[in-house]
């Protein structure tokens, strides 16, 4: 059973969804077991619930029990015995919903039974009575609730997983009598920690580590995509901590588990998989490490890193990370990342498809055949599946080059190259001319190449040109006397190679191996830049790290060129600018269909703009690749 749980159809509307929201920081039975964070925590979930994912106010059960300097100052009911029983037990059963969200944050104890006991704050020490989740997760499954309602339930649990004898406390025995069971409701339970695991707390912060972390993955998401996405967002959080954990901030590793069956088998676990079947990837042995240290000694990171990262996912049928990014810049603890990843539903270890795909594209024939011979032998070692081999590398598309080079008042120097695999000059002119000339020029020269058509055009040209709109200019169609729009049949960029000179040069080549590398889904590849960013700092802002390497510059007209001119200073390769002032509550982001929380892909501007441009939006975009200018030839010559 490989389908995504808690899919419903319709999406679960969030006035149909309840919650009951606990955080424990101030224990009646000793201050030992005070500690700064859980209430804090409580409340910005109850926060996400209430706001982003739009569940209303009244279904919202809040029970905070903060200590005596951390009031929340938010309406809440004391975390007691009582007061849990009754949301729990009694109120939440009777109302009519389909979805019911337990968080809780505290202290909590696994007993013999491996049963979660989560300590209430009025539990005394003689005879400490705790919440038994556990058994309280199989009432919701019987038929104590009323059949129809509360399909889904999702509970989970900022709280350690440690035996109750480390809690030198004497917990009642307490088990909820159950009805019938009722396996078509169906439960997703997310844990802090593994068992015998203890969760951090960030004091200084007043947060839990996993609360923080998985707070990150929900904020922009409403109710309807929160449980539609319920499993990636738990492996994403895996995948955080699994980084955390190797850099040495975590030591838990979050666990979730989905169970439809009475006897609450577990669809899935902790893996990184929605395979029902025991792990069958082996991870690398003590001879694979050996051997990919000596062919990986002296490895830059290539390129095509992330291509290879993001294949590595999906060639062995494994979740891939949530966000778009590579868990390290250098090709050893890439490969220490994915060999942690395990648990693929065919017996293939994460790191050999990443290595298979490297060795394809490199241009280092020995290190390929080296590389490609450590797969081999590791796959015939380890028993694993054989692979397919790796995805060639897409052919570029054909592309016609325009360079205008000023000469005087309004005329420039005319150069044309094509391009597919290397340039070929098509095109000197002897005398300088007017742009409607170079217009003229550009349309008979399409029309007379219609055999080898580009699919882009690429106009290099002087920063002050970059106010032209070249995208719009009318070209002959060749029927008549019909003209089209440039822009909409071809993907038309801007260049400006001859701008990046001196100390705009070296972030200009780095940010763009930056983006080749990491790929244009990274969170970090855009940078959203408004009127009030426009300022004389902005150029040192932009080249201070090697990304971003795109700008959306969502600026009115008169701040535009500013806002270019910062760009080209800080070695930016890649903006996006609109020709006329952007429409109102309208932003770039939105325009192009890639608003918050969906990611944009970077790579797929040229033909999103090309898109956008039939539809009549102005857009321009720069794209200055530093591996794509034509070598230059005298004017003279």
């Amino acid at each position: 059973m490989t389908a995504p749980p808690l899919a419903a159809e319709p999406p679960i509307a969030p006035e149909r969804t309840f919650a009951l929201v606990v955080g424990i920081e101030s224990y009646e039975i000793n201050t030992g077991l005070d500690l700064s964070g859980p209430a804090r925590d409580a409340v910005r979930f109850a926060d996400w619930l209430t706001g982003t994912a739009g569940v209303p106010q009244d279904n919202l059960r809040l029970l905070l029990s903060p200590l005596a300097g951390n009031q929340a100052g938010t309406a809440a009911k004391p975390a007691t015995g009582k007061n849990v029983m009754d949301a729990l037990f009694e109120d939440l059963p009777r109302c009519d919903g389909d979805l019911l969200w337990i968080y809780w944050a505290g202290h909590g104890f696994l007993d013999p039974q491996h049963q979660l006991l989560l300590p209430y704050a009025d539990a005394t020490a003689g005879a400490t009575t705790p919440l038994n989740l556990t058994s309280a997760l199989h009432w919701w499954r019987s038929s104590r609730v009323r059949r129809g309602r509360f399909r889904h339930l999702v509970a989970i649990g900022d709280a350690c997983r440690i035996d109750t004898r480390q809690a030198k406390l004497d917990f009642v025995k307490v088990e909820y009598p159950v009805g019938l069971p009722t396996p078509q409701r169906e439960q997703f339970v997310l844990y802090a920690a593994r068992p015998g695991e203890t969760a951090r707390n960030l004091t200084e912060l007043q947060a839990g580590l996993f609360t923080d972390t998985l707070l990150k993955r929900l904020e922009d998401r409403s109710a309807a995509e929160a449980v539609r996405d319920l499993v990636g967002i738990a492996q994403a959080v895996q995948g955080d901590f699994a980084m955390m954990k190797a850099n040495g901030t975590a030591w838990q590793e979050p666990q979730f588990e989905i169970a439809r069956s009475w006897d609450g088998s577990p669809l899935y676990g902790d893996h990184w998989t929605d395979s029902t079947a025991p792990v069958g990837a082996p991870a690398l042995d003590h001879t694979a490490w050996k051997e990919l240290g000596q062919v990986l000694t002296g490895c830059q990171t290539p390129s095509y890193t992330y291509e290879a990262y993001r294949w590595a996912f999906e060639v062995t049928g494994c979740v891939p990370p949530a966000e778009h990014k590579l868990p390290s810049p250098h090709l050893t603890e890439i490969v220490r990342d994915l060999d942690h990843r395990q648990g693929t539903s065919r017996a293939v270890p994460l790191a050999l498809p990443f290595i298979q795909h490297l060795a394809s594209r490199s241009r280092r024939p020995e290190w390929a055949a080296d590389a490609q011979a450590w797969v081999d032998r590791t796959l015939e070692r380890l028993g694993a599946d054989p692979l397919p081999p790796a995805p060639p590398q897409p052919a570029e598309r054909p592309a016609l080059h325009i360079r205008l080079t000023p000469d005087g008042d309004d005329d420039f120097w005319l150069q044309l190259w094509s391009y597919q695999d290397r340039f070929e000059n098509v095109g000197d002119y002897e005398e300088p001319m007017g742009l409607a000339a170079v217009r003229t020029v550009l349309g008979n020269h399409l029309l007379a190449h219609r055999a080898s058509m580009p699919q882009r055009i690429e106009f290099h040209v002087p920063y002050e040109l970059l106010e032209e709109p070249f995208e719009t200019w009318q070209v002959p169609t060749g029927r008549g006397d019909r003209t089209t729009p440039l822009g909409c049949r071809y993907e038309v960029v801007l260049r400006c190679p001859e701008e990046r000179l001196g100390l705009a040069e070296d972030p200009w080549r780095t940010k763009w191996e930056w983006y080749e590398t990491h790929g244009g889904r990274h969170p970090d590849a855009v940078h959203e830049v408004g009127d009030a960013d426009v300022a004389e700092g902005l150029a040192d802002e932009l080249q201070l790290d090697a990304s971003p390497v795109c700008v959306l510059a969502d600026v009115t007209g008169p701040l535009v060129m500013d806002a270019l001119g910062a760009v080209l200073d800080g070695g930016i390769p890649i903006a996006v600018w609109p020709r006329s002032s952007p429409a109102p509550d309208e932003s770039l982001r939105k325009a192009l269909g890639a608003e918050e929380p969906d990611v944009l892909d970077v790579a797929a501007l040229p033909d999103a703009l090309r898109r956008l441009r039939v539809k009549r939006r102005p857009l321009a975009l720069l794209w200055d690749d530093p591996g794509r200018v034509p070598a230059r030839r005298s004017l003279s010559s």
